[in-house]
């Protein structure tokens, strides 16, 4: 059975390199939709979620963009994976954007002190504050399928779980 992933967590937490190693391993073709990069594609300049009502307006119409780009590739036989920051009323949005095609939501939680150690080894891009909003956002998201604290697992092992977990 060809299932849609949505991996969300915190900035950090391993959402895009957890994707990505399981799309590489998994054994028929997959895609991996991240839902920054598709927001990216229609808004100039990008708002981030943490901007309030704009913010959570823009994210809601990538929650739109991110499941067609699924459905399409779920027709196609593909395996899909999305990454993506979930809060307010976002998972019910995926839900009912893909009724009809089996779907789990994934939460993907390591330590704050593990989020923040994470994003101080990249390039700039967000502020701690902003990290911080990320992971209690997630931390609060009650409308998920699994959770896995990732704080010490490599994306090989979080893979694996997600292979293993799929096929029940």
């Amino acid at each position: 059975m060809l299932l849609i992933t949505i991996l969300t967590g915190p900035s950090a937490a391993g959402k895009n390199t957890i994707g990505y190693t399981y799309a590489r391993e998994f054994p028929q073709p997959c895609s991996v939709i991240d839902g920054d990069q598709v927001r990216w594609m229609y808004t100039q300049p990008h708002i981030a979620p943490w901007h309030g009502d704009d913010g959570l307006r823009q994210h809601q119409i990538g929650v739109r963009h991110n499941c067609l780009l699924a459905r399409s590739f779920h027709e196609l036989g593909l395996e899909v994976v999305i990454l993506d920051v979930l809060w307010a009323d976002l998972a019910a949005s995926y839900r009912a954007e893909l009724a009809g095609l089996p779907h789990r939501i994934v939460r993907l939680l390591p330590t704050l002190e593990e989020c923040l150690r994470r994003h101080h080894q990249r390039p700039p891009s967000i502020s701690d504050d902003e990290v911080k909003w990320t992971y209690d956002h997630t931390a609060a998201l009650t409308d998920y399928d699994l959770s896995l604290d990732t704080t010490t697992l490599s994306a090989e092992q979080v893979a694996a779980w997600l292979r293993d977990t799929a096929k029940t």
